[in-house]
């Protein structure tokens, strides 16, 4: 019976990394970045499939408590062409990032906006599969 207990022990150690990677969503291949005023760094993945309209969104360098955190944003079209990056913050539906054309503004709560505008170095400088990874480790850590 001992036996039996640690062989299903050892099969589930073994098998569960290969399974956690078998469950990672879909992503864009590329990270796009944007770089602020006073030094924020936003970045923007898609996630799950284009249909869905959603996208990971972090953002650094800022003085608030949203620095580092990386949060899932719902992805809509502006009435200018642009795409509207929103998610719930203390309960309540709340605009993060709207762009267009490679330029926009970045709200965050009890702040004002600032400009934001693409940082080509920083795009080409990340990896999606790491962003979706630091993603995926801080909702374990909720």
């Amino acid at each position: 019976m001992l036996r039996v207990a640690f062989l299903i022990l050892c099969a589930a150690l073994f098998t569960q990394p290969a399974f956690a990677e078998s469950i990672r969503p879909e992503t864009a291949k590329y990270v796009k970045a944007y770089s602020g005023q006073e030094g924020a760094q936003i970045w923007t993945l898609r996630i799950g499939a284009r249909a869905d309209n959603e996208a990971l969104v972090q953002i650094e360098r800022i003085d608030h408590e949203l620095d580092k955190r990386i949060l899932r944003c719902k992805v809509q079209p502006t009435s200018d062409g642009g795409k509207s990056y929103s998610t719930k913050i203390d309960g309540k539906e709340f605009v993060l990032l709207r762009v267009k054309n490679g330029s926009g503004e970045l709200y965050l709560p009890g702040e004002q906006a600032s400009y934001v505008s693409y940082n080509e170095g920083l795009s080409n400088n990340s990896d999606a599969d790491a962003f979706l990874t630091s993603y995926l480790e801080q909702l374990v850590k909720k």
